[in-house]
């Protein structure tokens, strides 16, 4: 029997609104997957003191799924309209170098500058000086620091997809849909409850529900599989029928679930159900967080206002170095809901809060969840003195996603440290524009305690290329070796956009889709109907119109070419003007040798562990790069927290050659309860060779005992390996791993200095690391000495 449908649509955002669309409108019969809710005018939850209210994906199909998934935070929407729900409305296009590198052959600019006219007459988008409230309080204040800090040539206002006519007052868009006007209210990335917002609910979809296609929500796809001789079923959770388990066939599959999720699902697909097997091993390379960074400002001088108008409505260039050491990203300055002032401030880990430093990612959110109950409740006049500071950029897209083996999970590998070139110049941008508003320079709690990035904007995973050896779809996005699997949203982009990429995911999915189309109904000329006005249009508009069934309600109307906000930048020869902000980091690599004994107790007989290992040769080991990637930062901080990558070798836990440690933790010389007393703290996640994660929990405890015992006490981490990802999982060995003295002398001569090519600058960030080591030393064993 034939498959049900001529094509099915996994997922609703800018990939699957614009596959949904153009499918239906060229006659195809279509059914649409969306694992989320629709989300009516004034329906998006707005229950400040419950964040389980209608919230979290994870409680009851919340709006905003977050995955704090190893070396990276993951933000992203799940409901009807996809990311158009929640993100910041803005739509840019990447400079054209942008595609002169990684993307496959028939990728540019020129080439895609239709398909992003094509995104921008539906999205029907403009600058906030379209809008006749004038610019918002945030706006100016932006564009005179840029003024003040000789950027004024990079600054510009983007497009955003915002409505811009009278507030309060229901009109129908050119789909046909109520929509009214913005009311500045600053609500754009908690779901727009006046529908101002051009989300694809309103636009994209609305045309394809109109031309026929079935819409299924709390539909949450599992699995694809092939079936003979042609088409695919799929497998789906429906959550509106408590979870039940549905299938749906269909001869073509456009997944399109955003980036994690569809590769997620691909790799299940292929690597834990086998339907997929001749998927390409380059499924889940080439991810990218899109150089996503976030920073705050607390206390301006001047009233910024961040919950007036909407969310983003400037942008800053910033253009530094040549070649593949460029450095290219945007600063966008942010606004927040008025209710989310207080929320803020719980961030600012600068201010009297006590945060342990030996924390790992789920156990410190939740820690600032708890900080955040007694602050929901803020004066309204000093929450209007405070920004949100965001950044994007060309980050060297050399994630991973992948499934952990044995136990499925799902990770991201991210190097943190060969992305810091650009983190590095984000953080100076930040703290110099705060610094030009009389404020001060506050980082995400993640990346200044743990650096762990927070990306809204994932991409890659499923890279298209031209052969599978190098990626996962063909340039027009099938899935190499299963035809008719299609990928058209974020995870198909082969690299890093630079700017906000829903304007590009959605171009490249026109692109794709309208490919896709032409081949289905063996018409090379079809085009989209509104761009029925230009002469290909019109070539292939009369008979799509004489034989399907368009609605009378949606008049093709010729698309023109849309002036990019960019190209009024500035970029002066040499690059843009440079920070003098210095941000300097150290790197350093340390070896540790020791013994454990599996089962010893109790698990603070560290000793005792350590006999018993070295009686039976149960080696510990480690060897680590650890980088500070901001000294300044890391010598004011209480935590003194640095990254740890390497290499870990338990007896019995990992394999001969050990286990890799992609994001652990290292903190020097954290305070104790008692000034004389410190601790070095070591977190250092690893995957056993049974599948289950595992952690190096150790510490050196530096106190003057009798005697001298200085290289001792510097000398000895005291360990605890645990089976889990927390300080609280269970103890499965203990004992004490040791830096000798060869090791020690070798250690030293790792040392280097980050971010400065400055004989002197580099003299004086190691003068200044070692006064920072010997002067804790010195309070410890030497002041109680003479006082």
């Amino acid at each position: 029997m034939a498959p049900t449908y001529d094509a099915l649509v996994i997922g609703t955002g800018f990939g699957g609104a614009v596959a949904a669309c153009r499918l239906a409108q060229a006659g195809l019969t279509v059914r649409v997957l969306e694992r989320g809710l629709r989300y009516p005018k004034g329906s998006f939850p707005r229950d400040w003191s419950n964040p389980l209210n209608g919230w979290l994906w994870r409680y009851g199909q919340g709006l905003f799924d977050v995955k704090l998934l190893p070396g990276m935070s993951i933000v992203q929407a799940a409901g009807y309209g996809g990311g158009s729900l929640i993100y910041a409305n803005v739509h840019l296009r990447p400079p054209a170098e942008t595609f002169d590198t990684d993307w496959p052959e028939g990728y540019s600019r020129a080439a895609l500058d239709p398909y992003y006219d094509l995104v921008a007459y539906m999205l029907d988008l403009q600058p906030i000086t379209a809008s006749a409230r004038g610019l918002p309080t945030k706006a100016k204040r932006m564009r005179d620091v840029a003024r003040k800090l000789g950027r004024e040539q990079q600054f510009f206002y983007p497009d955003l997809a915002v409505r811009f006519a009278p507030a309060g007052e229901p009109m129908p868009n050119k789909f046909g849909v109520a929509q009214e006007g913005c009311n500045y209210c600053g609500e754009c990335d908690i779901g727009c409850n006046v529908r101002a917002k051009n989300t694809l609910d309103l636009n994209y979809l609305a045309v394809a529900e109109q031309q026929g296609a079935e819409m299924t929500t709390q539909a949450e796809a599992t699995r694809i599989e092939p079936l003979s001789p042609a088409g695919y079923r799929v497998t789906y959770t429906d959550h509106a029928a408590g979870g039940a388990e549905r299938t749906v066939e269909a001869r073509r599959v456009f997944l399109c679930a955003g980036t994690v999720n569809t590769t997620e699902l691909l790799l299940r697909c292929r690597d834990q159900w086998g339907t997929l097997p001749r998927i390409s091993d380059r499924l889940g390379c080439r991810y990218s967080a899109n150089g996503d960074f976030l920073a705050f400002a607390f206390e301006t001088r001047e009233v910024w206002d961040p919950s007036e108008g909407p969310t983003i409505t400037t942008s800053l260039v910033v253009d530094q170095g040549l070649g593949p050491d460029k450095t290219w990203f945007l600063f966008q300055e942010g606004g927040h809901p008025g209710q989310a002032a207080g929320l803020l401030q719980v961030l600012d880990m600068g201010r009297d809060f006590r945060v342990p430093a030996d924390l790992l990612q789920k156990q410190l959110v939740r820690a600032l969840r708890r900080r955040s109950q007694p602050e929901t409740v803020m004066g309204k006049e000093r929450g209007r003195f405070q920004a949100v500071f965001l950044a994007m950029g060309r980050d060297r897209s050399n994630g991973r996603l992948a499934l952990r083996p044995l136990t499925r999970d799902m990770e991201v590998r991210w190097d943190v440290p060969s992305n810091l070139p650009l983190y590095r110049t984000q953080e100076q941008i930040c703290q110099d524009i705060a610094r030009a508003l009389g404020a001060r320079a506050v980082f995400n709690p993640l990346w200044d305690r743990l650096h762990i990035p927070v990306s809204v904007h994932n991409l890659g995973g499923c890279s298209m290329a031209e052969e599978p050896a190098y990626g996962v779809l063909t340039p027009d996005g099938e899935v190499h070796g299963h035809p008719g699997l299609y990928v058209l949203d974020g995870a198909a982009l082969p690299a890093s956009t630079g700017v906000n990429p829903s304007s590009t995911i959605a171009a490249v999915a026109e692109r794709n889709v309208e490919a896709a189309i032409r081949q289905v109904l063996g018409n090379p000329t079809w085009t989209a109907p509104e761009r029925a006005g230009t002469a290909s249009g019109r070539a292939a508009a009369e008979p799509f119109r004489a034989s399907m069934r368009m609605s009378t309600s949606v008049a093709p109307t010729r698309v023109v070419p849309r002036e990019d906000p960019m190209r009024s930048v500035v970029i002066p020869e040499g690059g843009t003007v440079l920070s003098p902000t210095p941000v300097v980091g150290l790197r350093f690599t340390e070896r540790m040798r020791g013994f454990i004994n599996h089962g010893h107790l109790p698990e603070t007989d560290y000793a005792g562990a350590e006999e018993e290992g070295k009686s039976e040769a149960r080696v510990a080991e480690f060897i680590l790069t650890i980088t500070l990637p901001n000294l300044d930062r890391f010598l004011a901080e209480k935590a003194h927290s640095g990254i740890a990558q390497g290499t870990v070798h338990v007896h019995g836990l990992t394999p001969p050659g050990g286990a890799k440690v992609d994001h652990g933790v290292f903190n020097l010389f954290v305070d104790t309860d008692s000034y004389y007393e410190r601790r070095m703290l070591y977190l250092l996640p690893f995957t056993g060779m049974d599948g289950q994660q595992y952690l190096l929990d150790g510490y050196k405890h530096v106190r003057d005992d009798d005697g001298f015992d200085m290289w001792s006490d510097t000398s000895t981490l005291y360990t605890v390996i645990r089976r889990g990802s927390d300080r609280h999982a269970p103890a499965v060995a203990s004992g004490i791993i040791r830096l000798g003295m060869p090791d020690f002398l070798q250690q030293l001569t790792t040392f280097a200095v980050l971010g400065t090519t400055s004989p002197l600058a580099k003299a004086q960030a190691l003068k200044r690391f070692g006064s920072m080591f010997m002067g804790n030393l010195w309070d410890v064993f030497a002041r109680t000495k003479l006082e």
